[in-house]
């Protein structure tokens, strides 16, 4: 499976340091094979701290700790839920060295993937989770990120993913599988969408008989989670095996090229947007403690080197999902900042909690000001991101409107086999593209 891995897995640092203090990924560590093959903790989500890689043997099934957990329901908070659908979708990837190529499409498609999906009638509200996945002997087997609503938290631990390991063909499909099933946090509503995206480009290896292909092809199915797989390559074994599961439980399966089919395309506007956007990252004030005034900082930080598309991308999704259900003129105004977390407070979004923040929870810029000087400065910041927002949101639909125009949506492409599924199985839930 390590076969030379392609170039463009020669991948990007990831966030800057200081994004979070506890990793928001839960590692599972490289193990023996258990002893016993009982029924593995799995079966009922078990609160253990991440550890790091290891040889001993893991003593059961981790779950979600640190930012990504925090980060849960934030834009909930922003959003108006009302009657909104809810669909909630796990990718699980296949994260080995000849993977580099989806892997890094990947990372400047997760916002369109998400703004699509969004763009549906009524607008739905969106969790996504990770799990990315390798095999015994490798720096990790799993490495899990919860359901979330965050997507800015969801696009920075993609980001840090890279592509590395593998060698002997088979991979521990069947972990990756099996967490996803039972570790992340789903729904038990029977009304909400559950769907599972494995994407790989080899067969389940025969590990522990815990963690069984098969079994947690079931399990899904049991659990009213649709699986589609989407096969990286031509592998004949893989073909077999994604078929199996995706049949089980009333998924599709796609076949694409081994990279992931997905190309940037340019535009007049990119340069302007990126622009425009990296400005507008800079115009963010955040109070709270000062590890999460850094978390928060970092995160804005990180949307400046978005390429245009991704940037367009986001725009959209923010807009859709924060401004659904409210008037044209409100949902126009909605803020497309990333939404403060881990106990930070966005000043720009709410300046009255100036009144309520002690002398060390202001943020730098603010410290040593008199308060009608501190008031001045948010007011003053906050005019200048709303036009910033306003001049980006603008280029964000002139870009897309000349997409629409010259440069119809690569059919066969990982994003575009994403949105088939989605459109064909979210009309069971009352959703239409």
């Amino acid at each position: 499976m390590n076969l030379k891995p392609l170039s463009r897995a020669v991948l990007t640092a990831a966030l800057a340091t200081g994004l979070s203090a506890t990793s928001a990924w839960a590692v599972t560590p490289v193990s023996a094979p258990p002893t016993t093959t009982a029924k593995p903790a799995a079966e009922k989500p078990a609160t253990v701290k991440p550890t790091k890689p290891t040889d001993t043997p893991a003593t059961g099934p981790q779950a979600p700790t640190g930012q990504g957990a925090q980060a849960q329901g934030q834009d909930a908070q922003v959003q108006p839920q009302g009657a909104r659908p809810e669909i909630e979708v796990a990718f699980v990837l296949d994260t080995t060295g000849s993977m580099g190529g989806l892997l890094e499409g990947a990372k400047q498609k997760i916002f369109s993937i998400a703004s699509r999906i969004a763009k549906g009638k009524p607008t739905p509200h969106l969790k996504v989770a990770l799990v990315a996945y390798r095999d015994q002997g490798d720096a990790y087997v799993t490495k899990r990120f919860d359901l979330s609503d965050d997507m800015d938290s969801m696009f920075a631990e993609l980001r840090k993913l890279d592509a590395n390991g593998g060698g002997d063909h088979p991979e521990h499909v069947g972990r990756g599988l099996g967490e996803a099933v039972s570790l992340l946090k789903w729904s038990q509503d029977r009304e909400v969408m559950k769907v599972i995206f494995l994407v790989g480009d080899a067969p389940p290896a025969q590990r522990e008989a815990a963690w069984d292909f098969k079994l947690w092809s079931k399990r899904a199915k049991e659990r009213h989670i649709v699986v589609n797989t989407v096969r990286c390559g031509s592998d004949s074994s893989t073909e077999e095996s994604w078929r199996y599961v995706a049949k089980l439980t009333d998924g599709t399966f796609d076949s694409i090229d081994a990279a992931g089919g997905m190309v940037a395309v340019a535009t007049p506007f990119d340069a302007e947007l990126s622009r425009v956007n990296a400005e507008l990252a800079s115009k963010t004030l955040y109070g709270g403690r000062a590890e999460a005034q850094a978390v928060n900082r970092a995160r804005a930080e990180a949307t400046k080197g978005m390429a245009a598309e991704a940037v367009a991308d986001r725009i959209s999704y923010m807009k859709t999902s924060r401004g659904a259900g409210k008037s044209a003129p409100s949902a126009g105004a909605v803020s497309s900042a990333p939404a403060a977390v881990a106990g930070g407070v966005d000043l720009l979004e709410k300046p009255a909690a100036l009144d309520t923040l002690k002398d060390d929870e202001l943020p730098q810029e603010l410290k040593g000001l008199k308060k009608e000087e501190q008031a001045a400065k948010v007011k003053q910041l906050t005019a200048e991101r709303k036009v910033l927002e306003e001049k980006v949101a603008k280029l964000a639909t002139e870009r897309d409107q000349w997409l629409t125009k010259n440069a119809p949506t690569k059919e066969d492409a990982f994003d575009a086999n994403v949105m088939k599924s989605v459109k064909k199985q979210a009309a069971s839930f009352g959703v239409t593209y």
